[in-house]
């Protein structure tokens, strides 16, 4: 038995219903031509045209059972989405990342009578059932408002909280990881490749390639470009890439061992322009994240990484630090000896807590905190002269504000019992569990030091590879369970990088 026998494969029926459905598919795209291109002009036509190719595209992708197709399209290109194809430019209402959620339910309830799909363990069950109450707590905490007032934070629980649920189910049932880790792995370099393009020209040239709507960029105090790419943030450019750095590295061992030179090229220039695209953001907090991790695999039997490329990692960081402190004292001075940033963020943990007294158990509303925080001067607070900033700078304490005690329960509770589901299952594939641990690490430890909770560019991706990752760790624990012969299966994992 192979683990990826049937799986992804669609039960369309009988031929004729499949000739149905395409003389339909066929009949729907005359509609444009019909009725929108005589009353339109020449641009809105041509955009019509091929927002309705698209959406034709789509439907015959679902019909066929090869919605995967699109989720391997939308982890090569989707930030770049953000900027493109975002309507209106301020507050959209269309956007990339909505659509495709949406259209991954359809297809997750068209599938959803499939033999073979992976099942939900107890503990996988027990986080959905906490997220969902997280959930119901972040809404609840918006009911005493006008809607009008709280638009924005009902499009951010939707888009940061809502959407990366329903994709990481995805990731965990549906998406067929065996039959398409090849593909996977040459959309992740892609990804990882474009992030470092983007990232140097901007820190080159201190230009803004794609410049959001509400953002704008961000210097160092000696004028160095802190490179954003396609994202909003510098945060959210250096979290991406570390997390596509460990994704490359994983889905490489998932692969055969020896592999044409091509593809050992590529990615070899994946890995190394993620890891790149992470540090071109000069984000300390990084750094803070990676040395317990690079102490982790030091010490592991069975390593993600080899040390070699560890003792590669940890010396340009230390040359790269030691270089600024000789060459550019002041960038030294702004981003590794500063003290100020430091007493900022305790300063804005004292305020924090400041506004916790007093909204203890449901906390301000969601997304709301700044606005609550503004309006009282007494919450504001300060340590040895620096003053807080009005905005959570850590995760669980972003949590814990705006939706009280009870949200940070049911939001802690969700982490845990995963956590719980993949530590069970983590002798399967120890390589497996490893990358899980340090993309949570990643997660969590950066989020102690930048509020990274609600961003749901992290979050898709952040999701989606642990939803992967856990995949194929209950697929081969399941495996050993049932007492099937072991042979080798071509695309168990190999211990290259």
């Amino acid at each position: 038995m192979e683990l990826s026998r049937g799986y992804g494969e669609s039960d369309l029926g009988p031929p004729g219903r499949v000739r149905t459905l395409y003389w339909v598919l066929a009949l729907l795209s005359l509609v444009p031509l019909v009725v929108v291109l005589p009353v339109a002009s020449t641009r809105a036509g041509i955009a019509i045209i091929a927002a309705w190719i698209a959406v034709i595209w789509i439907a015959i992708s679902l019909v066929r059972g090869q919605f995967h197709y699109l989720v391997l399209l939308w982890v090569a290109v989707y930030p770049y989405c953000y900027y493109l194809f975002s309507y209106p430019s301020e507050r959209p209402i269309f956007t990339i990342d909505r659509v495709f959620i949406g259209v991954m339910v359809i297809d997750m309830l068209l599938a959803s009578r499939q033999p073979l799909l992976v099942p939900l363990t107890r503990d996988v069950r027990l986080s959905a059932y906490a997220w969902c109450l997280y959930l119901l707590v972040c809404f609840l905490s918006l009911a005493g408002h006008a809607p009008s007032q709280v638009l924005s934070s009902y499009r951010l629980l939707i888009d940061g909280m809502v959407m990366p649920a329903l994709f990481g189910l995805y990731a965990i049932r549906y998406f067929p990881l065996l039959k398409d880790v090849q593909k996977l792995h040459l959309c992740t370099c892609v990804l990882g490749i474009g992030l470092c393009t983007t990232g140097l020209v901007e820190l080159i040239t201190g230009t803004d390639l794609f410049p959001l709507n509400g953002s704008s960029p961000e210097f160092t105090a000696t004028h160095v470009r802190r490179a954003d790419g396609p994202f909003e943030l510098h945060v959210v450019l250096s979290m991406v890439a570390i997390l596509l750095f460990f994704l490359i590295i994983y889905l490489r061992r998932l692969m055969p061992q020896r592999v044409n030179s091509r593809r050992a090229l590529l990615h070899v220039t994946g890995a190394t322009a993620s890891f790149v695209a992470a540090v071109i953001p000069l984000n300390r907090g990084l750094v803070f994240a990676l040395v317990p991790i690079a102490i982790i695999d030091f010490c592991s039997t069975n390593r993600l990484i080899p040390r070699r490329i560890w003792v590669t990692i940890l010396g340009i960081i230390l040359l790269g630090g030691s270089a600024a402190k000789l060459l550019d004292p002041r960038l030294y001075e702004d981003r590794v000896a500063s003290e100020a940033n430091f007493y900022q963020r305790v300063a804005q943990h004292v305020e924090t807590l400041r506004v916790v007294r007093e909204y203890p158990f449901f906390g301000v509303g969601f997304g709301l905190y700044h606005d609550v925080a503004a309006r009282e001067p007494r919450y504001m607070a300060s340590w040895k002269g620096i003053e807080s900033m009005n905005v959570p700078h850590n995760a669980l304490m972003t949590v814990l504000s705006e939706d009280g005690i009870i949200g940070l329960l049911f939001y802690v509770s969700a982490q845990f019992f995963f956590v719980r589901a993949m530590w069970t299952i983590r002798k399967a594939y120890p390589a497996g569990w490893l990358a899980f641990l340090y993309c949570l690490l990643v997660y969590v430890l950066i989020g102690l030091d930048f509020a990274t909770v609600y961003f749901s560019d992290i979050n898709l991706l952040f999701i989606f590879t642990l939803g992967i990752l856990y995949q194929l760790q209950i697929r081969v624990a399941r495996e050993r369970e049932m007492m099937i012969p072991t042979r080798p299966h071509p695309a168990l994992p190999v211990e290259v990088l």
